[in-house]
């Protein structure tokens, strides 16, 4: 790979994390809702065509518009990345303040001297590191990122208590995880004052998070343990030459200030399986990849968009006698995960994780999405059939065209899968994008050939099982 073609990828995905950051979970409430998406929507044509770029960047010669390309290489620098970090971990410090304020009648409140001391020495370390550039080793790099988004989070779990009038998403798995661990059904119907929750999760979730509840920890630990554990695990990925600009890239992710500001999501460990899956199949550990992937679709659905195209790079390396053993293993594991807690009812399970949505009058998409203007042709129920044809469209194609045969292709067309998903779903929260973000991550360390040593999937031989 081209010294220029991956600075430029990774330049694309810095753009494409700054646009979910400037989205997040929507521009602020101005106008009628209708006002709103129309407010939204260049910004989802913006954010479509850079990703259209940054998977076609080598593939093809098309340029991009001067005043493009002059961003997207300016961002493709890693010293440049660096004042990019710095300035989101400032902005991540000023909407600490603003969450302070804006949620104090839900307990949150400015514990003054702990932040200062967190605040001052993420910042002071931060832009020593910046200003001193190259001369800081990578596993430095890597450690000051990662401890300034921990030291934030930490402080988070302090400073703002769970509270399901905020986001009831950690609540409800913990709700669901003190049943399990007290023999009760966590897919119960939970009532919290004048509000019934069913628990809307797959049964990896609440396995994720069990540990912590276990330990009567803030579930908010695990979250940290997941996304620090699957950053370090891309570092480890990377062959030492490459580890500075890996480095630089997941300080854009785990320092972006909307994985920090939303103190209590739950996909971390989500992001964590996922990055386990990548990093397996890159080190030519099929099997293991398979069970992990079967776990990945315990925890979250998004895994089943992307299961197919794990099959066709099966198929690609040892034909249909390779499909059978990574689908067998890991539906076999996908069954283990989920199989206990089918006792209290596959059916009740399938509702609350899938079923449910189709109450919905009205698709709820206040972030970037297409789901809104669909929703003029067609039902809000009916927006998984638009899903289901684009997305065996895209399966087709890769099929028929033979992709999908390495790592990066793969990634490519798993990640293009997610955008078409994700854009024309029911439900679509603002951390969806987190989470594509994640693969996107990964598709720009395999695809620079970062990822190369000590083996990449493109060159493996035919696998016989």
């Amino acid at each position: 790979m081209d010294t220029g073609s991956a600075r430029r990828r990774s330049g694309y995905f810095a753009a494409l994390l700054l646009i979910v950051n400037l989205v997040e979970d929507g521009l602020p409430r101005v106008g009628s809702p209708f006002q709103m998406q129309v407010a939204v929507l260049p910004l989802t044509g913006i954010f479509l065509y850079l990703a259209y770029r940054f998977f076609l960047l080598g593939d093809e010669g098309a340029r991009d518009r001067p005043a493009v390309e002059l961003v997207i290489d300016w961002l493709g620098d890693v010293a440049h990345r660096m004042w990019v970090v710095y300035i989101l971990e400032i902005l991540f410090v000023m909407l600490f303040f603003s969450e302070t304020t804006h949620y104090a009648g839900l307990g949150y409140r400015l514990l003054l001297l702990p932040t200062i001391l967190v605040f001052s020495s993420a910042l002071i370390t931060l832009g020593l590191m910046t200003w001193r550039g190259s001369c800081v080793p990578p596993a430095a790099m890597l450690g000051i990122f990662v401890g300034s988004y921990a030291a934030g989070h930490i402080l988070a779990i302090a400073s703002f208590p769970l509270n399901y009038l905020r986001s009831d998403m950690l609540p409800v798995i913990f709700w669901a995880d003190r049943a399990l661990l007290a023999g009760q059904n966590p897919y119960q119907t939970f009532l919290v004052a004048d509000r019934m929750y069913d628990f809307p999760y797959l049964p990896g979730m609440l396995l994720a998070f069990a540990p912590a509840q276990a330990l009567h920890l803030d579930l908010r630990w695990a979250a940290i343990g997941y996304t620090v554990g699957g950053m370090a695990l891309v570092y480890w990925a990377t062959a030492k030459h490459f580890r500075p600009q890996a480095a630089s890239l997941i300080g854009l992710f785990v320092l972006c200030p909307y994985l920090q500001y939303r103190h209590e999501l739950y996909t971390q460990g989500h992001f964590f399986s996922l990055i386990l899956v990548l990093v397996l199949v890159q080190r030519q550990r099929f099997a293991w990849s398979a069970a992990a992937f079967g776990v990945s679709m315990m925890i979250s659905q998004f895994s089943w968009v992307i299961f197919p195209f794990f099959l066709l790079n099966g198929l690609r390396r040892g034909g249909w006698r390779e499909v059978g053993r990574m689908g067998l293993i890991a539906l076999g594991v996908a069954a283990l995960v989920a199989g206990p807690f089918y006792a209290w009812g596959a059916a009740k399970i399938a509702h609350n994780a899938v079923g449910q949505w189709d109450n919905l009058a009205h698709a709820i998409a206040r972030p970037m999405n297409l789901s809104f203007w669909a929703t003029y042709v067609v039902r809000p129920s009916q927006l998984k059939w638009i899903q289901l044809v684009a997305l065996s469209g895209v399966f087709i194609y890769c099929w028929v065209r033979g992709r999908c045969a390495d790592l990066a292709d793969m990634l490519r067309w798993m990640i293009a899968a997610l955008i078409i998903f994700i854009l024309f779903n029911v439900l679509l929260d603002g951390y969806f994008f987190l989470m594509l973000l994640v693969p996107m991550l990964v598709f720009t360390c395999v695809a620079n050939g970062w990822w190369e040593a000590p083996g990449i999937v493109a060159e493996i031989p035919v696998l016989h099982a």
